[in-house]
């Protein structure tokens, strides 16, 4: 084995100098390119400041003007277009209908919880004192009672849901 010293390898290095960065950097487009994301970075801050500010203010005037347009309609003209003197603002506005204010609290909630439970308590006592043709004329029978109850009803395979094509309807009585 041969073994070489620190001035053996130093003479090696110059003998033949070893490249090992063979990747070329492109600094001129690496420049180019921040300057292209510092554009698009300050085009975009001034756009959210103009529309903050000038683009909020032509948009009020705008609902404005749609406003006092409306205002001034006759109640005949105002019907024709659906809305009434009272739905103007929320008509422009693009609003839905009035919201509550407030949430629900705790006991709201709970005591509407207790009487959806309590109205599907009464449904399920209800449709199981049915008898089997009762529950059939509704379209049900006592092993979906339940599913039936609580939203979840699935449609069997046999169901016909659509109509059936041999009937007489299209004869009439002449």
């Amino acid at each position: 084995m041969i073994s070489y010293g620190k001035q053996e390898i130093e003479a090696l290095a110059l003998i033949e100098p070893v490249n090992t960065n063979k990747i070329r950097i492109d600094a001129d487009a690496y420049i180019r390119r921040a300057h292209e994301l510092r554009s698009q970075y300050f085009t975009e801050k001034l756009s959210n400041l103009y529309q903050a500010t000038v683009g909020k203010y032509l948009r009020n005037r705008e609902i404005q003007l749609a406003k006092n347009a409306l205002y001034n309609m006759s109640e005949r003209e105002l019907k024709d277009i659906g809305i009434t003197r009272n739905e103007i603002d929320r008509a422009v506005e693009g609003r839905k209908e009035m919201e509550a204010s407030q949430k629900k609290g705790f006991w709201t909630t709970l005591a509407t919880k207790f009487m959806e439970a309590q109205t599907s308590r009464a449904a399920y006592v209800h449709l199981m004192s049915m008898n089997s043709r009762e529950l059939a004329d509704i379209g049900l029978t006592r092993s979906e009672i339940e599913a039936a109850v609580k939203g979840h009803r699935n449609y069997r395979a046999n169901d016909n849901l659509e109509r059936p094509s041999n009937t007489n309807d299209h004869r009439k009585a002449g």
